[in-house]
């Protein structure tokens, strides 16, 4: 009997081994340009557990195969390579940009994410070097097909079952390597945090997510990030009390002898304000703040690294979930009972109403979703509501903020209710990379005041005008833009005075993160890119003006504080109704606040002193910090990440507390 016997190109194969090899390739040069390091600054050519990542590309190269036909094979390979290259892409941007990675919060926010995006952010030396080599892998590809002309002959089998044979190989094999790589994940010994310790920790709740994007790799972290995604467990019926318990054990009954109690707030969310944007020339209502010379009080060691819909969600809510928005919290069922907006209600028997103003439209960061129906508040008025002459036209040309508050005073401070306005604006938040026709007046004040103004900066701060004429327009038009927000602040002090409302009012104003457009902050610092750990860099304003409560006797504080902290305060101040089990932070007035971190959205966990990205490792900002304040510094951060763990149970299983707090707001 005569053997049948068929000749089959190499090519068939060569599709699914290139793939596997360009793969790892692109993963190499990768984490070679990010320049990614382990804890004892060793290169980091490749990820630690790289068996997730074999194991994930095995099995796409096994997929290339199965579909066996030269066209449809050719597009998937092409396909998972340019979806690698374009993760590369974005990756080395971002990086570059905050040091941050994307991930699930990112995928959340969708145009959000992007509006921000201006072209001289972009990392083209990344870009170019990862499209580079997209098209070598092409150019190679289809030289290697078009030259190749080996074949192997077949003998006795058919191809589809030499095809579905290689296809459950791949399979299995990859999936035998995931199974094995998971198995060998480190876990905490006796006596170790599981947070801090255990990779088998990270690996299911990405607690660190540069940290598991070093460890795990492309194909690792974003293929579990999906899993976690698809897969995600609801609370069992006993977990579920036990954390209703925890909600409850957490209430805090509002407290009649606060010092400001039953008056009204307003809190001012001022974006990308760095304290150099503060002097006695140009800004000189902020100054007086800044100085404690105008019944304030400023924190002079208030420090923030997170993007605006992160730092605005922790004033508001306490916390901010990981994985999910604000608006999937609400959908999945979660109440938000002990937002600031409810809890400020809430307290004493006064009619009260509780705005939020934002020079923005009413859908970004999905606010006309979260901010009534979910945080509180009674109105919202945004960029729809201005009634003005003049309408930002496009990304970055804001109107100013002086205008948008003046034509809605009468919203932002009632003449007669008790009230909570929440105003976020907008004219400093950049790009600075061309003049904004509104700021033209600003642009001419600042010019007129330079000279005083860079004597004082040079013998008064740390602070630097940058010499680079490019680095300079930048800082030409941040400060300009600074006096808009001066003036802003000022016609509320004003309007409050004017109305009668200035004793019983306070204004608590902060900083969202520092100006990280153009990496205007580091330069004005002098901090080198590369020095992500100087958390000098991440030292912003935060101010509270407070005739009542400074009795004309403001003052600075050096009391390491930060976003998680605000909320406590207020609560602690107005004697608000509260729960400490679902903030973060603490009271900056309590014995508690030395306990405080923060801990970014975007990458790492500092104080003032101490910076780490995995609480493990930390990197010390002078050669005098104790063994002792280290170790407290970690005891806090797993307490942090532990606290954060079962917050984040909360909002993705919708799980609400038993003690109703909402009679007066509902």
């Amino acid at each position: 009997m005569k053997i049948k016997e068929k000749q089959v190109s190499t090519n068939d194969f060569l599709l699914p081994l290139l793939f596997i090899v360009f793969a790892i390739i692109l993963e190499m040069v990768n984490f070679l340009y990010l320049g990614f390091r382990d804890a004892d600054g060793n290169v980091l050519v490749l990820p630690s557990y790289l068996l997730f990542d074999l194991a994930i590309i095995l099995m796409i190269a096994g997929l290339i195969y199965v579909v066996h036909n030269r066209i449809a094979m050719l597009v998937l390979y092409f396909l998972f390579l340019f979806l690698q290259v374009g993760l590369n892409v974005v990756n080395v941007t971002m990086y570059n940009i905050f040091g941050d990675i994307l991930s699930v919060d990112l995928l959340v926010l969708g145009k959000e994410a992007t509006t921000a995006l201006t072209l001289d952010l972009i990392d083209w030396g990344g870009t170019f070097l990862h499209i580079g080599l997209f098209a070598l892998m092409i150019i190679a590809t289809i030289l290697l097909l078009k030259y190749n002309k080996t074949k192997v002959s077949i003998r006795n089998f058919s191809m589809p079952v030499i095809v579905l044979a290689f296809f459950v190989l791949c399979q299995s094999v990859g999936i035998g390597l995931y199974g094995l790589q998971e198995n060998t994940l480190t876990q905490a010994s006796a006596g170790e945090s599981e947070i801090e310790s255990s990779d088998k920790y990270l690996w299911d709740n990405f607690q660190f997510k540069l940290e598991a994007y070093k460890k795990f790799g492309n194909y690792g972290f974003y293929t579990k990030m999906i899993l976690n995604l698809i897969f995600q467990e609801d609370a069992t019926e006993e977990e579920t009390e036990d954390l209703v318990e925890y909600i409850d054990s957490g209430y805090v009954e509002e407290n009649q002898d606060a010092e400001l109690y039953g008056d009204n707030l307003i809190v001012i969310l001022c974006e990308s304000l760095d304290w150099y944007a503060i002097d006695p020339f140009n800004t000189p209502t902020l100054y007086a703040l800044a100085t404690g010379n105008n019944n304030s009080i400023a924190f002079t060691e208030f420090y923030a690294r997170n993007r605006t819909n992160n730092s605005e969600g922790i004033v508001l809510n306490g916390s901010m979930p990981k994985d999910i928005s604000l608006a999937e919290a609400l959908g999945n069922g979660y109440s938000f009972d002990y937002a600031l907006p409810k809890v400020y209600k809430a307290t004493t028997d006064e009619e009260t109403v509780a705005t939020y103003v934002h020079c923005n439209t009413r859908s970004y960061y999905k606010r006309d979703i979260t901010h009534i129906d979910g945080l509180g508040f009674d109105y919202m008025y945004t960029l729809e509501d201005y009634t003005g002459d003049e309408v930002r036209g496009a990304w970055g040309e804001w109107i100013t903020d002086v205008d948008f508050t003046a034509n809605l005073m009468d919203k932002i401070i009632p003449d007669s209710e008790r009230f909570l306005t929440f105003i976020a604006t907008m004219a400093t938040h950049g790009p600075y990379y061309y003049h904004n026709p509104y700021y033209e007046e600003y642009y001419q004040t600042y010019l007129d005041n330079f000279d005083e103004y860079s004597i004082w900066l040079e013998e008064n701060t740390p602070f630097i005008i940058p010499e680079n004429e490019t680095d300079y327009e930048y800082f030409f038009h941040y400060k300009s833009a600074a006096i808009d927000l001066d003036r802003t602040v000022a016609n509320l002090i004003e309007e409050l005075d004017e109305r009668g409302r200035a004793e019983d009012t306070s204004i608590v104003l902060f900083a969202d993160h520092n100006v990280y457009y153009n990496d205007l902050s580091l330069k004005v610092k002098a901090i080198d890119k590369q020095n992500f750990e100087n958390t000098f860099a991440y030292n912003i304003p935060f101010i509270i003006y407070s005739p009542k409560l400074t009795e004309g006797e403001g003052y600075v504080s050096d009391t390491f504080c930060n976003t998680y902290d605000i909320l406590p305060t207020i609560c602690d101040l107005y004697g608000l109704p509260s729960n400490s089990n679902l903030y973060l932070g603490y009271s900056i007035f309590s014995e508690d606040i030395d306990k405080s971190i923060f801990a970014s959205h975007i990458n790492g966990m500092f104080t003032n002193n101490i910076y780490s990205l995995n609480i493990s490792d930390v990197y010390l900002m002078s050669d005098d910090i104790t063994e002792e304040e280290i170790e407290r510094f970690k005891v806090n951060a797993n307490r942090f990440f532990e606290k954060w763990g079962i917050l984040e149970l909360l909002y993705e299983n919708g799980i609400n507390g038993t003690i109703d707090i909402s009679s007066v707001y509902v």
